[in-house]
């Protein structure tokens, strides 16, 4: 039996387990304290998928499962004035799933101004929701009942049959599996790819044309969700609830939950939920210290397993491969890449038209003038360099080119036509991507998963096909991953594919992250000083790679300061300094410019450029 079915069988052997609990169990205190646990474990796997993989901290998630419990309580008690639905239970049913629909619709609400900041902001701005969510419900009797809160919710049944606790615990599991396995389908597919290199980079994300903002609202959404289902599961096992039960505390637990069992593992959740809520319980004895050992439990665990408990069986252990991908299909490079060559509108002399043109692009910072009407033109199948003194304004260019910044004034046009750069997603659309001065990959995810993530932008798979795992979304996984690979063995690491991206070298790394760029497809490639801290030999295989680009119809715009690969590389290679252009021309030429030397030297007496 291969890992994968042992997997499979130990998952089937605990769910099996687990449903043959309640015959072990006298009475009906033990299958309530685990229905919380899985009602909790439900609100923890949302809040896991928010937090543990794509990185966005919330401590409001006690407030969204208030939202789904109130809107599934007060519409299940409305519904039940219809014979038919109070007679087969729909009431119920509608409303647990009415509960979820408005968890979610406010978890969009609330992302939408929430997710402009990060961070401890974003913290900030769910507590408040948090409060003011609880404020509402103490307040608004009329609705909510206030303090006293809303009693008599009905109990969930199938016609005549009421699920009571006893059976209301195998509804209860069912959630808590079909959750994991959305999950598990979730982080697995192109949207948990996304949401894990957001995690890493959003800078490096956006480059690819992963639309930051919006991947972080659905999945805010989507979390939300969860928090309501678990809400609206709650209200019909307890048949009451208050404000009581959704305090800035059980938010506090939730997150801490996530944390314990490990953040960003698929067991994790449920590990963290059930020891949260059993612990107390096994502490009862010690009466007025419960809490302090509750509290030194935690604290002292999280000390000593930063990765959480399930992260114990991550650590030291290689990444497996979800996919069995043995080679790069039978496509060529040139066809991963959709070389643009063939679709070039040409100049009435039959040459080429440019890619992009940069027209008196200029930028300030406060008084600082970075670039001051800087123009040029880059042409299909071209390399262009950009050099000049360190500060001389190169990368605030290719910035401003990739969508980073914001021009002050000036024109960009491609293929012929002026186009506004707003943001880096944007730019990947226009078929430009790059790469960093600062190398920025995506953590701990495997060289695969890097490249894959760069063709993300080319997806037509829907959200539902992620969380369903269809056939149209394993099919477009097994592509990309065949792509992937082929880019991958076209840079020189076929022998690091399952590998993590952060156990490579630094040559590697700069390797990995042209690779990724290429995913997007791009007419025009920008390189940030690839070249920076790489030894000869890495070097002529950079210069290599460049040259195969140039020859499929890639354009290359190169910022660099080794002046032996720009000389030999480049067809054309513009000068800045102090933000302006001082020369342009082919390298030969530009070797002489009296400009250019005593730019770069501060004497005008040496006829090259060191």
């Amino acid at each position: 039996m291969n890992t994968r079915g042992l997997r499979r069988t130990i998952w089937l052997l605990g769910i099996l387990l687990l449903a043959m609990l309640p015959m072990a169990m006298s009475g009906t205190y033990y299958q309530f304290m685990f229905i919380l646990i899985f009602i909790y474990s439900v609100v923890v796997i949302g809040l896991n998928i928010l937090a543990g993989y794509a990185g966005q901290f919330s401590l409001g998630h006690a407030a969204l499962m208030a939202m789904g419990a109130y809107t599934s309580a007060l519409t299940s008690k409305a519904l039940g004035t219809v014979p038919l639905l109070a007679q087969t239970g729909l009431n119920v049913w509608i409303a647990m799933i009415f509960g979820t629909v408005v968890a979610g619709a406010t978890g969009a609400v609330l992302a939408y101004p929430a997710l402009r900041v990060k961070g401890p902001y974003l913290a900030m701005v769910t507590i408040a929701f948090g409060w003011v969510v609880w404020k509402i419900l103490l307040e608004w009797v009329s609705v909510t009942g206030g303090e006293l809160g809303i009693t008599a919710i009905p109990k969930a049944r199938l016609g005549s049959f009421v699920l009571t606790t006893s059976y209301f615990y195998y509804l209860a599991l069912a959630a808590v599996v079909v959750a994991m396995v959305l999950q598990r389908n979730l982080v697995k597919s192109e949207f948990g790819r996304r949401l894990k290199a957001l995690k890493h980079s959003e800078i490096a994300a956006a480059s690819v044309g992963v639309d930051v903002y919006k991947e972080k609202v659905k999945v805010f959404v989507i979390s939300a969700a969860f928090a309501g289902f678990g809400g609206a599961l709650f209200a019909h096992q307890q048949n009451f609830v208050s404000p009581d039960n959704f305090q800035f505390f059980s938010s506090v637990f939730f997150l801490l939950a996530v944390l314990f069992g490990g953040a960003g593992t698929l067991l994790g959740p449920v590990i963290g939920a059930a020891t949260l809520t059993l612990l107390p319980e096994l502490l009862q004895d010690f009466d007025r210290f419960r809490l302090i050992i509750y509290g030194c439990f935690i604290l002292f665990t999280l000390y000593i397993l930063p990765n959480g408990v399930a992260g114990l069986a991550r650590r030291g252990a290689t990444p497996l491969p979800d996919l069995a991908v043995t080679s790069g299909g039978d496509g060529s490079v040139a066809q991963v890449l959709e070389a643009p060559e063939v679709s070039r509108p040409l100049c009435q002399d039959s040459k080429p038209a440019p890619f992009i043109e940069v027209q008196s692009i200029s930028k300030r910072f406060g008084g600082l003038t970075a670039l001051n009407k800087v123009s040029f033109t880059v042409f299909p199948g071209e390399v262009h360099a950009v050099i000049g003194p360190n500060g001389a304004g190169k990368t605030t260019l290719i910035n401003i080119v990739s969508g980073f910044y914001k021009p002050d004034s000036g024109i960009i046009r491609i293929d012929g036509k002026e186009v506004k750069i707003s943001s880096m997603h944007s730019a990947a659309s226009f078929g430009i991507a790059r790469t960093f001065q600062t190398i920025k990959l995506f953590g701990d995810m495997t060289v695969l998963e890097n490249v894959m993530v760069g063709f993300e932008r080319h997806s037509s798979t829907r959200l539902w096909d992620s969380l369903l795992r269809t056939r149209r979304s394993r099919a477009a996984e097994q592509r990309r991953a065949e792509d992937a690979l082929a880019l991958i063995e076209f840079v020189g690491l076929g022998d690091f594919v399952n590998s993590p991206a952060s156990s490579l070298s630094y040559g590697h790394r700069r390797l990995l992250e042209v690779a990724r760029a290429l995913a997007v497809r791009p007419h025009l490639l920008l390189l940030d000083e690839p070249a920076a801290g790489l030894v000869a030999k890495e070097i002529e295989a950079l210069k290599d790679l460049i040259d195969t680009l140039r020859e499929l119809g890639i354009a290359v715009l190169l910022v660099e300061h080794h002046m032996d690969l720009v000389t030999a590389i480049s067809d054309r290679v513009t000068v800045i300094d102090y933000g302006e252009v001082i020369a342009q021309g082919e390298p030969a030429a530009i070797q002489r410019d009296k400009r250019v030397i005593e730019a770069y030297l501060g004497t005008v007496d040496r006829d090259v450029i060191g």
